[in-house]
């Protein structure tokens, strides 16, 4: 088996060349249609914890993508939008004989956290779906030698619990993140995320909170999770890897003497190992 080096200050971690796309990558994977209600898709993902998901024709050739972002869109329960209306073309496509660094860094380049997978480069046939979350587990042996506070974001985008919902959303979509941790007086008490404002209902508050409609729209206090899972400085890499694949999280703080030191996503610790 021929190893594939990627070097990093110093170090280097090993993913194995043969692993292919084709080996990581979830195979008949949700998808919606382009011409079904988007209402459709919004149940799907309140369903399932995906970012987003592949768009069909009806033969099965992919023809777009939909996030959580464009759902939020969607302020109605009941929508004639049809998917098509709010579907963006992918950012990054794959086929399954791709080896997985390649796909791993056009996806950070891409600033995607998933990738639709067809067929072959000349049949868009949909054959799967790969995340930063399904590569993540190669590179926990490398993670062994590297501590959170080496490959840590320090300048982290927060909110407070006393902030109303439409305007934490409107920050989210601003920064293209998926979720802010919750700050107090410096501390750490809370993390929220998109889903959570999609599981709610209160997309449609956050909107109409924007056009005046609401007087008094939500706080985060109403929807944050706690208490929040968190890292210190000197954590490992590959136990930060192994806390986020055991939660099924995006991102993990890093707090040294209970204040907000730090963030760590699945972007930051991949692309930590291909530069």
């Amino acid at each position: 088996m021929v190893n594939l080096s990627v070097k990093n200050a110093g170090r280097t971690c090993l993913v194995e060349r043969s692993k292919k796309v084709a080996d990581v990558m979830s195979v008949n994977p949700v998808r919606v249609k382009e011409t079904e209600f988007a209402t459709k898709a919004r149940a799907l993902f309140r369903s399932y914890r995906y970012r987003s998901m592949p768009v069909v024709d009806e033969e099965n050739k992919v023809v777009g993508v939909i996030t959580r972002g464009d759902i939020i869109e969607v302020t109605s329960t009941k929508s004639n939008v049809l998917v098509s209306g709010l579907m963006s073309t992918p950012r990054v496509i794959l086929t399954p004989e791709e080896d997985l660094r390649s796909a791993a860094r056009k996806m950070i380049d891409a600033s995607v956290e998933s990738a639709v997978v067809v067929r072959s480069s000349i049949d868009n046939t949909l054959v799967g779906m790969i995340s930063l979350h399904d590569i993540l587990p190669y590179f926990k042996e490398a993670g062994k030698n590297k501590l959170a506070k080496e490959i840590m974001t320090k300048e982290v985008v927060s909110c407070t619990p006393d902030d109303g919902i439409p305007k934490v959303l409107d920050k989210m979509e601003k920064m293209k993140f998926t979720g802010l941790p919750v700050v107090k007086d410096g501390k750490l008490v809370g993390i929220i995320t998109r889903k959570d404002i999609i599981d709610a209902g209160f997309a449609r508050i956050s909107r109409e909170g924007k056009k005046g409609k609401v007087k008094n729209p939500p706080k985060v206090k109403r929807l944050m999770k706690t208490p929040v899972i968190s890292v210190s400085p000197n954590t490992t890499v590959a136990e930060v890897i192994r806390i986020i694949l055991e939660h099924n999280i995006g991102r993990v703080p890093v707090v040294e003497n209970k204040r907000l030191v730090g963030i760590i996503t699945r972007k930051d610790i991949i692309k930590s190992f291909l530069l």
